[in-house]
């Protein structure tokens, strides 16, 4: 065997190894992004549900006259913080115009890369459009809760609302920290591996049509 024979044969054997690799690589991010899918799913059920409970308890209390005004306010924006969490989610979902099954498999992956983006925007944004209209809501309302009490002296008032400022303070980090979390865990490995499936299948349609064009 010369050199150029082993050259061919040494490439011909990377091709194949590449092309196992590859298959293997597509099989395991379509299985993962098809459970990815259902936890998703699952999630903007469970907070379509938590949003409509939270919707009809905090409701009653506005039909109350001895509810205070600014503790009106505080549910209210609690209350219009769920419909945005369930609104921005939906919106999210209709974004996702996932190809057919017998599309091509770069359309899919590039389309289900385009929808994990998307969720890793959401969780990382997470204080913004889920945690914080709701904390703030829960802020106005202590706040209008403890002040209609005329039996609370300024040194207890503000050490009760200074604790549960803290509380809530702290309730965002977590919830913050664990979104965080979760897209590093979660979506980000998921992303980088469709990233890496999409550069190989544009690798090879770049590569066979300039086959076609040297041919």
């Amino acid at each position: 065997m010369n050199l150029d024979d082993f050259k061919s044969d040494w490439k011909q054997r990377h091709n194949e190894l590449a092309q196992d690799r590859f298959d293997e690589l597509a099989s395991e991010v379509v299985a993962r992004t098809a459970k990815l899918e259902a936890a998703i799913l699952r999630r903007d059920l469970l907070e379509t549900l938590a949003a409509v409970v939270v919707v009809m308890f905090f409701g009653v209390f506005l039909w109350f006259d001895s509810v205070p005004a600014l503790m009106k306010i505080g549910i209210v924006i609690i209350m219009l913080g769920v419909i945005e969490i369930v609104a921005v989610l939906s919106w999210t979902r209709r974004r996702d115009d996932r190809p057919s099954h017998d599309a091509p498999l770069l359309d899919y992956c590039k389309a289900e890369k385009a929808r994990v983006d998307r969720q890793i925007q959401l969780v990382r944004n997470v204080t913004w459009w889920y945690s914080g209209p709701i904390l703030l809501g829960c802020c106005v309302m202590m706040y209008g809760l403890l002040s209609s009490v005329p039996e609370l002296s300024r040194l207890i008032f503000y050490g009760f609302l200074a604790s549960f400022y803290a509380c809530f303070l702290a309730a965002g980090i977590i919830i913050h920290r664990g979104n965080s979390r979760s897209a590093r865990k979660d979506f980000i490995p998921i992303r980088d591996e469709l990233a890496e499936l999409v550069r190989s299948l544009e690798d090879g349609v770049s590569e066979n049509g300039s086959k076609c064009s040297d041919s």
